[in-house]
């Protein structure tokens, strides 16, 4: 049963965390409506979710190379989750601010030690394992707003469920991960890998443009799809959550999807694939403004950004072979995170020019991705 639980148990706890992450851009047509917030104040609650994490990741996944915290984990995605929660109880504008930043100090304490847990315990079959990681993160950003739109109807004392997810999590890992469990397949392995290993910081600093590029798309249209719906299609905001949660339900498919690509036509080729499909899915979804425009082109643009994730966190980890735990914190950790500080910029063009104006600014940012990739070699 505990062999069980630790070969999935990354995907879940992944899951698990990234409800939050999901949930916070979920509820923003929540906040607009009941706290009167415009979209720039909406979109700087994602901003301070994003702004620590982006700083403290790639600190957290150097100390994760560094010393064994694995207690970073359930910790992580405990304050991410009853953060979330506590927003039942504020308020005040300023009250969520700071909880969505406290939201985004989980997130940032959990990407990088659950990645290495990946690593250290399912090394004969990484490729799968850390595909599965990938999946759970996404299945997770699909569900929060799933479980998020239950607030449209149960009021904000509803939220409160996020705290029991959280608890619930922080048992089975106290169960699976602890004592004897804690003994790892590949704890001899790592100490050969980390003498025959080297750095290739050049390539990764390439590939940081195009973890960037990536951010910035997965970020904002995980904040304006629902915004999009209801204000181009005139939608409601609990079929907005809906919206996103499909977005999202698709993106663990494509994640998937991404990875077995990856075994066939190599890494970079299927990042260079997502980026070239994207960019006329991209148009489709903003100048064919009705519903057949809004979920058919959906499919493909969500290929672009999510068949990219497990390829990018392989290269990163291969990239920086002696620093895998710096490595995740960036792919993984700032390649949510990051795209998070470009959106109040957005949200402003947005008030300024409308929603659909304002995300024709992702066009440049997926040339600039499509042309990094380009320029990248094989690890």
């Amino acid at each position: 049963m505990k062999g069980t639980i630790r070969k999935y148990g990354p995907p879940i706890f992944h899951c698990i965390n990234d409800f939050g992450q999901g949930a916070l851009t979920a509820l923003l047509p929540f906040f607009i409506s009941h706290y009167g917030l415009n979209y720039y104040q909406a979109a700087t609650v994602i901003f301070c979710n994003t702004v620590v994490a982006s700083v403290a990741q790639p600190v957290l996944g150097y100390a994760a190379d560094r010393w064994r915290v694995p207690w970073f984990i359930p910790i992580g995605f405990f304050v991410t989750l009853v953060s979330i929660s506590a927003i039942a109880v504020v308020s005040s504008y300023e009250m969520i601010l700071a909880l969505s930043l406290l939201a985004g100090i989980g997130a940032a304490l959990f990407h990088p030690e659950a990645a290495l847990l990946v690593k250290r315990t399912q090394s004969h079959e990484i490729g799968n394992a850390m595909g599965r990681f990938a999946v759970g993160g996404s299945a997770g950003f699909a569900l929060g707003p799933l479980i998020a739109s239950g607030v449209y109807t149960w009021g904000a004392s509803y939220l409160w469920v996020f705290s029991c997810i959280a608890a619930l999590g922080v048992l089975v890992y106290i169960y699976a991960f602890t004592g004897d469990a804690m003994v790892t397949d590949s704890s001899c392995a790592d100490v050969g890998e980390s003498s025959a290993a080297r750095n290739d910081w050049t390539s990764f600093g390439k590939l940081f443009f195009v973890i960037a590029a990536r951010s910035i798309l997965f970020s904002v249209l995980s904040i304006f799809i629902p915004l999009l719906y209801i204000s181009v299609l005139s939608g409601t905001a609990d079929m907005s959550s809906l919206a996103l949660t499909l977005y999202f339900a698709l993106g663990g498919i494509l994640t998937y999807v991404g990875g077995w690509l990856s075994d066939r036509i190599g890494f970079l080729n299927t990042i260079r694939l997502g980026y070239i499909v994207f960019l006329p899915a991209l148009l489709g979804f903003l100048y064919i403004p009705n519903i057949w425009g809004f979920f058919g082109f959906m499919i493909p643009m969500a290929f672009g950004v999510f068949s990219q994730y497990g390829p990018i966190t392989v290269l990163g980890q291969k990239y920086l072979a002696k620093n895998a735990g710096f490595a995740s914190g960036i792919t993984l950790g700032l390649g949510i995170t990051l795209g998070g500080l470009v959106s109040p910029y957005v949200g402003h063009l947005a008030d300024v020019y409308g929603v659909q104006a304002a995300l024709q600014v992702l066009m440049p940012v997926g040339v600039v991705g499509l042309i990094m990739s380009m320029w990248l070699k094989a690890p």
